[in-house]
């Protein structure tokens, strides 16, 4: 069955490092072999993603502790309160089943970490990253293998990975394993292939 806690890796490392660079190419690589990837910056900074005196900076200050911001392109939720790490990371699984977490800036002693060059290091730091990316991603994997996934449906549409919640995943894997199974001589599945060209 699936896992219902995903992996979690935390980035971290002075200004100017080269965490947002690790972290984009760990979500490129694997995004492309089909996990589902969550990501979360943090940082020490007082900031916030809302401008002044746009409606949902009135809707804050009129007392909403929560603010949803929905367009034809994306939906934003804006929680006027901090939160932990373990608390960010729950409410993420609210949204969908994830594989793995990125986290960067993490500071939290329960996540494994990776450091992006010099600096002090933190507590629970499991590797130190020096342009050796193949080795950071056969760390995780190995993280990811230890306990098993839901089946792994990639679809690519003109070159380009759609991405897969949990139900459409789910939908699409019973529909092809109840075809598949019904055919002549198949049993046993455990790797499918389809390719379809138009």
């Amino acid at each position: 069955m699936r896992m219902s806690v995903p992996t979690v890796f935390g980035l971290y490392g002075d200004s100017d490092s080269g965490k947002t660079t690790l972290l984009v190419d760990l979500v490129s690589q694997f995004s492309k072999e089909g996990y589902l990837i969550a990501t979360i910056k943090q940082t020490k900074k007082k900031i916030t993603m809302d401008t002044k005196n746009k409606d949902t900076w009135r809707h804050h200050h009129a007392g909403a502790g929560l603010v949803v911001f929905s367009s034809g392109y994306e939906t934003d939720f804006l929680l006027h309160r901090t939160m932990s790490s373990a608390e960010i990371i729950q409410r993420i699984s609210q949204f969908g089943e994830y594989d793995l977490v990125l986290v960067e800036g993490a500071n939290d002693p329960t996540i494994p970490k990776i450091q992006i060059g010099k600096g002090n290091k933190r507590s629970n730091t499991v590797a130190s990253f020096k342009g050796n990316l193949k080795e950071i991603v056969t760390l995780i994997k190995k993280e990811l293998k230890e306990t098993p996934l839901s089946p792994q449906v990639v679809i690519t549409v003109n070159g380009k990975v759609v991405p897969l919640t949990q139900f459409p995943r789910q939908i699409i894997t019973n529909t092809i394993l109840g075809m598949l199974c019904s055919l002549k001589d198949i049993q046993h599945i455990t790797d499918v292939s389809i390719h379809l060209k138009q």
